[in-house]
């Protein structure tokens, strides 16, 4: 597969990004004259947004998750912090840009603040030396080392209030009937007439026939259910083949926040592909965490390590940069997101001219997430991709 930077990709991409977004336009518009029966496989952000719409369009929907809770890579961390404090361990951020994002966040009434705060200094690193500089500064410096095609203040970003994983469940709330729980798929199969999936439940095989299958699921898992034989090649290969990118995260929690009464919000940059976070500023208590983002080969490094030795060596990192931290350290978390069973990475890039190619339908099969998407790694894209597969199925014979 074609490897480009996000930032070539975004540019090169552009006008095809827009001709692909008009797919999704009016993808709602009408109650389906043909209702049908549809299994969707996984309920991450892709999964349910789907399966929202399409029972609003009066189509009978299943959706089958190997988890024990919605939002796929969508997940906050609440255990095992202390006096209520949480900490996202995927999807974190929500541009001011991203339309669909903010439609369902607007719909819920799931209310919003700031990701960054704009009192107090960040710190960045170069070449061993540590500087402050201002959280606008801070976001510069992100999107010129990361490639981000966002850019700008940090009022541009936003989380939601009380953590992100609250938009999954509210999805799941309005789809708690519709969910299978514990469910991991094993295989699918079609014929002109219908499709099947077969899946565990308590180690039981199981088996559900539908018109329409939705498979909103990473690659990293889809190339390890079996596939219908009818299947193109290229589609196959792209399954078996797409790459997924490594993020790590380490969080460690503190009696305190010392590094506020130095003028620091706890947010940093350095030059090793990591960024580090205070994503207890806007919770209140004493206590605090601080966590590193380490995104593809940082992340791999530290993936490799034990779990005490990533702790131990993210206490040595930090200390320096936020004296007082190992004194008040109290207990930990890590996520390597490549470890994880019912996700095998944190994101995907397919290449340019590859989009179309991967989300096309292989007779009664569809597909979506993030992968199909220009916004990929975002839930936005997992979103829009969602809404082009559910203006497939709802216009299909």
């Amino acid at each position: 597969m074609s490897r480009i930077n996000r930032r070539q990709f975004i540019k090169r991409s552009a006008i095809a990004a827009a001709g692909i977004s008009l797919a999704r336009a009016g993808a709602f518009a009408s109650i389906a004259v043909n209702p049908k029966k549809i299994l969707i496989i996984g309920a991450g952000m892709a999964g349910l947004s789907a399966a929202y719409e399409l029972t609003q369009l009066g189509h009978d929907v299943t959706i089958l998750e190997a988890r024990t809770r919605p939002g796929g890579r969508v997940h906050t961390l609440r255990e095992p912090f202390s006096d209520g404090l949480f900490a996202e361990a995927g999807a974190a951020r929500i541009p001011d840009n991203h339309d669909l994002t903010l439609k369902y966040v607007k719909l819920f009434e799931l209310p919003l603040e700031p990701m960054y705060p704009a009192r107090l200094s960040a710190l960045r690193f170069e070449a061993g030396s540590m500087r402050q500089v201002s959280i606008e500064g801070f976001t510069e410096a992100l999107g010129k080392a990361f490639g981000s095609e966002l850019g700008g203040t940090p009022a541009r970003f936003s989380k939601i209030k009380g953590g992100n994983d609250l938009l999954p469940r509210a999805f799941a709330a309005r789809l708690a009937n519709k969910i299978l729980y514990e469910s991991p798929v094993v295989k699918i199969d079609q014929d002109e007439k219908s499709a099947r999936v077969t899946f565990l439940r308590k180690g039981t095989p199981e088996t559900k026939t539908a018109d329409r299958v939705l498979c909103a699921l990473p690659f990293s898992l889809l190339r390890n259910i079996a596939m219908p034989a009818n299947f193109a090649e290229k589609k196959l290969a792209a399954i078996k083949n797409l790459k997924y990118d490594s993020v790590s995260r380490v969080y460690l929690q503190t009696k305190n926040r010392s590094w506020e009464e130095k003028g620091l919000n706890g947010f940093a940059f350095t030059r090793e592909s990591v960024e580090i976070w205070q994503p207890t500023w806007s919770q209140p208590g004493p206590r605090g965490i601080l966590m590193t983002y380490a995104r593809p080969g940082e992340a791999e490094r530290i993936a490799a390590m034990k779990e005490t030795e990533r702790i131990n060596s993210t206490v040595a990192q930090l200390d320096p940069m936020f004296p007082g931290l190992r004194e008040s350290f109290e207990k930990s978390a890590t996520k390597i997101w490549m470890d994880d069973e019912w996700s095998r990475g944190a994101w995907a890039f397919a290449g340019l001219g590859n989009l179309l190619m991967f989300g096309a339908p292989e007779g009664r099969i569809h597909f979506a997430g993030e992968h199909l998407s220009f916004a990929f790694s975002w839930m936005q894209g997992a979103l829009d991709s969602s809404a082009r597969a559910v203006k497939q199925i709802n216009e299909a014979a």
